[in-house]
Formats: structure tokens, C-alpha cells, sequence
């Protein structure tokens, strides 16, 4: 009698448990069933017993043996990925359960361009997280575009950028518009006064933003209006780096505000700097999609630190 061909392995729905996905997890993250037996709260002979049963249910030889540690297969390798993400979501969920009941605790996650997350993010995450103490914050810093992409896609619960990205899929609200600043040592000897145009900048040592950069070619227009040439000493990527030359006495600059506030006690001076286009942030949430208390309260803090940096900029 002829024998039917082996079927190829199908696990029923059934066959597969949370506590074999805990279990493998354990293992992946500590390396032995000892140390996963410590981090679940059980035995080494139960985690092993129940990896076996794992290994044999999956059809999948997720580890090798290798001077008595458990070394994963690439299979395992992908598997404990897929994994992760699930718990990151299952995470996630968490948290929000837990404020909605009301509890004082959750997470916040900000994403914002890297001349906010370097200069007055950080002192805006200090005054929420006093009021706040239980709540944590995560802090993607990233161009415009990649905030918006965290935004729109439910990532982040909020994000700061620059007005000319494409806000489709966030709800986009104006933040604050402000001059540029015109950065540089206190020994400069434009440095006492009120603030800076660009005829003031002929024949400077100047600073400029990388060639990439969108505002450098906004910068160079006030420039050619004005018939002034300042004469490029370097170029950089980040306003934090500008400011750290202009400390070093190398030239001037003009960056974002945003970014100049933890250096003015390290003796940067900083002013502003006439007739160029303002700095336009807008504050982007997820799509129909109201902020969570949390978020909400986070967002209260920047609207107050733009206003005041706002103010302090005007009166200057």
C-alpha cells in the first residue's frame, strides 16, 4: 500500500502559548535558561522544558548549545524581532490603559528638529518632568520630514518642525516665528550691540550652514540685498556646532534661536538679526486624533517656553 507524502508542518492555533513566546524572549535577552528562569520568576528546568516543547511545537530549531550557552539560530533571530515588535505594542498599550484610569504615569514621545532637541527641548522636558515626576519622555531628535513621517504614523505624540514641511496625515498648528540669531564670543567686537544686519557682517569671518541646508540660500539672499560678503571660514550641519566656533572665537553665525540658550552662560552672545525671514516652527499631533492629557500638558510647557524665548528676542 502506498505511503502518503510527509505534509509539510502546520502548527494549529492552539499549539503555541504566551508562556513559550515568554519564555523564548527570556532567553534571547539573557542568554540561558538560568538567567531567564531569574528574570520570569521560576526554575531552570521549567524554562527548559518549556523552550524544548517551543522548539518541538514550532518545528524550528531555534538554538544551538555552545559552552553552556544557548546561541540562536538566525530563525531565532528573526522570530525574536517579530516578537519585540509585538511587545513594544503591547507596551504601548499599557500606557495608555493606565492613563486613562487615571493613573499618573505614561509617556510621552517627542519628536522635534535637532536645533530644538539641543537647545530648549531639554529645558522644557526639566520644567514638565517637575510637575510631572512618573511621566516619561522620549526625545526623537530628527529633521523635519522624519518628525512629520513619526507623527503621521501614531510613533510620536507630538512633533516640532519647521512650517515649510508637508504636514499631510498631522494636524498642524503655528508654534512661534522668531528672528534668527547672529551668534558669537563676547570678545567680538560686534558684540555690544542691540542687534545685527547684514551690512554689518561685510568682510566677517562668518560661519555658514552646510550647503544642504535650507536656509543657507534665505541667508545669502539678505546678504546680496544688503551688498554685503562676509568671507565663509567654515561650514557646518548643526546650529549647535556653529555656536560651539562662534565660542571659539573662529567667526559669526545665524542659526535658530532654539539652539542658543544652554550657551549664553558659556559666554555666547546672541542677536538678533534683521530684515532675514523668520524661523517658523509649527507643533504637529497625529490626524484626528486628539492628544492625550499627558501630551497635552507637554505641549502647554513648549507654547510657554516659545512665547518667553519670543518676548526676550523682541525686547532685545
Amino acid at each position: 500500500m502506498p505511503t502518503e507524502p510527509a505534509r509539510p508542518f502546520q502548527p494549529s492555533p492552539f499549539s503555541l502559548n504566551h508562556r513559550y513566546i515568554e519564555v523564548f524572549r527570556a532567553v534571547m535577552m539573557r542568554g540561558t535558561a538560568t538567567e531567564a528562569a531569574a528574570m520570569l520568576h521560576t526554575s531552570q528546568p521549567v524554562v527548559s522544558k518549556l523552550l524544548a516543547r517551543f522548539q518541538s511545537v514550532s518545528g524550528i530549531q531555534l538554538f544551538e548549545l555552545r559552552k553552556s550557552r544557548l546561541v540562536p539560530t538566525p530563525e531565532a533571530r528573526i522570530l525574536f524581532n517579530v516578537i519585540e515588535r509585538s511587545y513594544i505594542g503591547l507596551e504601548q498599550i499599557a500606557q495608555t490603559l493606565a492613563e486613562l484610569r487615571g493613573l499618573h504615569s505614561g509617556r510621552v514621545q517627542v519628536g522635534c528638529l535637532p536645533s530644538m532637541g539641543m537647545g530648549l527641548l531639554p529645558e522644557i522636558t526639566r520644567n514638565f518632568m517637575k510637575e510631572h515626576p512618573t511621566i516619561q519622555v522620549a526625545i526623537d531628535t530628527v529633521d523635519s520630514s522624519l518628525v512629520r513621517d513619526g507623527v503621521a504614523l501614531g510613533r510620536l505624540d507630538l512633533g516640532i518642525a519647521m512650517r515649510q514641511v508637508d504636514s499631510a496625515g498631522t494636524e498642524a498648528q503655528p508654534l512661534v516665528a522668531v528672528l534668527p540669531v547672529c551668534v558669537m564670543a563676547a570678545g567680538h567686537h560686534l558684540a555690544g550691540k542691540k542687534s545685527i544686519q547684514a551690512k554689518d557682517l561685510d568682510g566677517q569671518a562668518f560661519i555658514a550652514t552646510g550647503r544642504n541646508d535650507g536656509t543657507r540660500e534665505a541667508i545669502e539672499r539678505v546678504f546680496d540685498e544688503a551688498g554685503a560678503r562676509p568671507i565663509t571660514v567654515a561650514e557646518t550641519t548643526y546650529a549647535i556646532t556653529t555656536c560651539m566656533l562662534a565660542l571659539q572665537g573662529i567667526g559669526v553665525g545665524i542659526v535658530n534661536p532654539m539652539v542658543v540658550a544652554p550657551l549664553l552662560k558659556a559666554g555666547l552672545v546672541a542677536l538678533p538679526f534683521r530684515r532675514a525671514a523668520p524661523v517658523e516652527l509649527v507643533l504637529l499631533t497625529p490626524l484626528n486624533q486628539p492628544p492625550s492629557r499627558i501630551t497635552q500638558a507637554f505641549i502647554q510647557h513648549v507654547k510657554l517656553a516659545c512665547a518667553e524665548l519670543s518676548d526676550a528676542i523682541r525686547a532685545a
